[in-house]
Formats: structure tokens, sequence, C-alpha cells
């Protein structure tokens, strides 16, 4: 096991050390699926999507601060990865768990579709199916603002950060989104507030 920190790997890709660009790639390779899977929603987008940031990744080091911190540098890279690879695809590709539609936590909405009671699973399946219905109606922003905020759990400034947008944007997008999501689920399936 390489016991090198992140910076040093850098330093050592930039000088051509092959074994360290696996040992970077393959020490944030679950972190960075599972952010493409996030985004995307879809088990083989976001394999293609992983491979196109880990790409970006090798071809980027040089472009890594190294005073600053690795992670969030890598995981700016596979957000703006994401983000021109939604919109090369079709926009229905972000999905949302529940937890937006009623401000439960992903833990939460996992008990309550592992639940052993079958009305609860099916109510929290509809209410799913309901939701990811709605975020294919949402512009790629929003839906990538709400992904970010509420399944990556990131603050505004770090979603400002990470797209490139003023955290006032963030906010907007933020509150059109959830006010569209509102009143989709109301026209179409009948939601109450």
């Amino acid at each position: 096991m390489d016991t090198r920190d992140d910076r040093q790997l850098v330093l050592a890709c930039r000088k051509g050390d092959e074994y360290a660009y696996r040992v970077l790639l393959s020490r944030y390779e679950s972190y960075i699926y599972s952010l493409c899977f996030r985004l995307t929603g879809r088990r083989e987008d976001a394999l293609e999507l992983a491979q196109e940031a880990m790409v970006k990744i090798v071809m980027g080091l040089d472009s890594y601060q190294i005073n600053q911190p690795f992670k969030p540098w890598l995981r700016r890279l596979v957000i703006n990865t994401g983000i021109n690879f939604l919109r090369r695809r079709s926009p229905d590709l972000l999905s949302l768990d529940q937890d937006i539609a009623d401000g439960l936590t992903l833990g939460d909405s996992l008990a309550a579709g592992n639940s052993g009671n079958p009305q609860m699973r099916l109510e929290w399946m509809e209410t799913r199916q309901a939701l990811e219905k709605a975020m294919e109606e949402l512009p790629p922003e929003y839906r990538l603002v709400l992904t970010l905020r509420h399944q990556e759990g990131m603050s505004y400034k770090e979603i400002a950060d990470s797209i490139g947008i003023p955290v006032g944007t963030v906010k907007t997008y933020l509150f059109r989104a959830r006010n569209r999501l509102r009143q989709m689920l109301k026209d179409v399936y009948g939601w109450e507030d």
C-alpha cells in the first residue's frame, strides 16, 4: 500500500510515475463513481462519466494547485465533466430521492423504502417515481444544484465554487427548482404542501 499523500502522488504523476497515477485514481475511484452516479442516476451513464472524468483528471493534473486540497479540485473537475456530459445527453439523466419532497434524510428514505410494511414501501416507491418524473422536467442546472445540495450535502458556497456560479445564483436555482417541483407535484399528482 502506497503511503504517499495526494500532493506527493500528484508531484510523482507530473514526473511521469505511472504507478502514482494508478494509486491516485484507485484512491478516489469509488468516490468518483458515487458522485457520477448521483449526477446521472444510471449505472451505465455513471460508468461512462467516471471514465471520462478520470481521463480529465489525469490530463488536468498540471492545473491542480499543489498548495490546495486535492479532493475539492477533483470534485469540481468531476462535476464540471458531469455538467458537460449531461448537456450532451438527454435532460432526464438526474434523479433525486424522496428527501427533497418532504425533508427526510436519505437514511429515512432508505428505511421507508426497505420497510417490512408493504403499504409504506409502496407509498415510498410511488413518491420516488413521482419525484423522479417531476425532476425530468426541470432544466439541467436546477437538477444539478438540487442533486449537489440534497444528495452530495454541499453548502451553497461549495456548490457555487464547484460549478463556477455565484452563491446567489445557486440559491435562486434551488428556490425555483423547489417551487417548480412543488407545483408539478401538485398539478400532476395532487400533492398538497
